[in-house]
């Protein structure tokens, strides 16, 4: 390793003050020449149980587990080859958390400029174009109102420069007053006047993502909407070669189809598969095209449409076997069964004289995978945590969180310094949370390629969801949602 990577390290190991210093030195571990011995695996316990949990209604009754078969990724030209290379390195520097502390306390200064300055420009005549600007940074300033002040008296300007940033930065500031609503309205304006476009496409999405953290049904009745009005300008673009672009931003053909399946996956847990399939057959005839087929971004889709086909599956995996890490001590070799199909282990049975009450528990098991890669891992299973130990989902669910060495590095060949790190990761979760360092052949059949993400097994095997996740609070709560009310699972074929 040469003194530059040395540096960093000694560095990072003096500070030990953010995640995104530990995925530099994995860059740099992945990069250096040198190479960390394989270790031999430690033998694993015989046998382990989690407690029955509450169950939820399944008709299809227990099934065998078995393995899955995963595609290898194939060859590729140079050019697309380095552009699929550093797609974990871009997810993670677009991901939400991916500031340093340094960053942050930086961030907190210019927020309080832009809000000082917002107050003092609000009290002041501000025409023309300007209004546009005074918008922009009323909203870094995160003085919503005054923002949402700005842009509607600069929309109503006779002639306007950038009309469809005006409605974007509008839709943001309601956003930010909570008025789903009335955000969405913008995207309606969008829709209508303006070409379609990756700006209007991140709007949906965001859009979205903040109906889903809402508790307001009115809220939430503006996703079904946008996913309706997205979908069809979604499968022109992935006709047309599979990207989008304007007003400075991108969306690439992974997260158009992402994106679809989305949408679909909200149709078939209402009860319309029919409607879910149509569009699912329709986004696989059009990746077909060689544009998409031979790009960067072929894998990537190829994970989601399996991740999207897995639901209501039997699990490819019955059970995990690896380290489990303690918060203080050493990793101890274990393994964890993810669903259990006795009836028996799913109810508990209390007499009372002549009486007998039988009464199921919750069997079901969720998988938080996490990676020094994902910036939003901690937050995210903090969050899910907590909102476990309150009102959320059903008490007494089984949680465990898991991450291999592949998910970090890409390679799954153990190694002393990566479970440092990883270690350092797991002294930030709940304490009584299991979490274990798998071997991705385990998780490679649950075609996770981003982090964090999350596995629901019910107590027969069957895959209640299976998903990555963005950290937001939209995310996390659309996961909680889908656990919270049951989906009807599809008829046999």
């Amino acid at each position: 390793m040469d003194e530059t990577s040395c540096s960093l390290i000694h560095s990072c190991e003096v500070r030990r003050d953010t995640l995104r210093c530990m995925r530099i030195l994995l860059l740099l571990l992945v990069l250096s020449p040198f190479v960390v011995a394989q270790q031999r695996p430690a033998a694993i316990p015989p046998t382990f149980a989690p407690a029955a949990k509450k169950k939820l209604a399944s008709d299809l009754g227990p099934v065998p587990s078995k393995p899955v078969a995963t595609t290898p990724v194939p060859a590729m030209s140079p050019s697309t080859a380095y552009l699929y290379a550093l797609q974990p390195f871009n997810n993670a520097r677009e991901a939400s958390g991916d500031l340093t502390d340094a960053d942050q306390w930086a961030l907190g200064i210019g927020i309080a400029r832009a809000k000082q300055q917002c107050d003092l420009l609000a009290k002041q005549k501000v025409e023309d174009e300007a209004l546009l600007s005074l918008g922009k940074l009323c909203i870094f300033g995160q003085d919503f109102m005054a923002a949402r002040e700005a842009l509607i008296s600069y929309l109503e300007l006779p002639k306007l420069k950038s009309p469809e940033v005006g409605r974007l930065l509008l839709a943001r500031a309601f956003l930010g007053l909570k008025w789903v609503t009335s955000a969405e309205s913008q995207v309606d304006s969008l829709l209508s006047m303006f070409p379609y476009d990756a700006s209007t496409n991140l709007a949906i999405d965001m859009v979205v993502d903040a109906a889903q953290a809402s508790e307001s049904a009115a809220d939430r009745a503006v996703i079904g909407r946008l996913d309706a009005l997205q979908l069809p300008h979604i499968l022109e673009a992935l006709a047309q070669g599979g990207s989008l672009s304007g007003n400075g931003d991108s969306v690439d053909a992974a997260m158009l189809v992402r994106d679809a399946l989305r949408g679909a996956d909200r149709l078939r847990r209402r009860g319309q598969f029919d409607d879910a399939e149509k569009i699912v057959d329709r986004v696989e005839a059009l990746i077909a095209a060689p544009s998409i087929a031979d790009s960067a971004y072929a894998p990537a889709i190829h994970n989601a449409l399996a991740r999207y086909h897995l639901y209501a599956q039997a699990s490819p995996v019955r059970e995990f076997h690896g380290l489990e890490l303690p918060i203080a001590g050493q990793p101890v070799a274990h393994r964890i069964l993810l669903y259990d199909p006795n009836p028996a282990a799913h109810r508990t049975v209390l007499r009372q004289g002549r009486n007998m009450l039988i009464r199921m528990s919750d069997d079901r098991t969720l998988v938080l995978v996490f990676s020094l890669a994902g910036p939003a891992s901690v937050a995210t299973i903090q969050s899910v945590m907590k909102d476990l130990g309150e009102d959320h989902v059903i008490p007494g669910l089984n949680v465990i969180a898991v991450t291999s060495y592949a998910a970090n590095t890409g390679d799954d060949t153990s190694d002393p310094q990566v479970l440092q790190y990883i270690r350092a990761l797991r002294a930030e979760l709940p304490r009584q949370l299991p979490v274990l360092v798998v071997s991705n052949t385990e998780l490679k059949p649950f075609a996770i390629d981003m982090w964090p993400a999350a596995i629901l097994l019910d107590g027969h095997g069957h895959v209640l969801w299976l998903n990555t996740l963005s950290g937001s609070q939209g995310s996390i709560r659309g996961l909680e949602w889908d656990m919270e009310n049951f989906s009807p699972l599809p008829p046999a074929a």
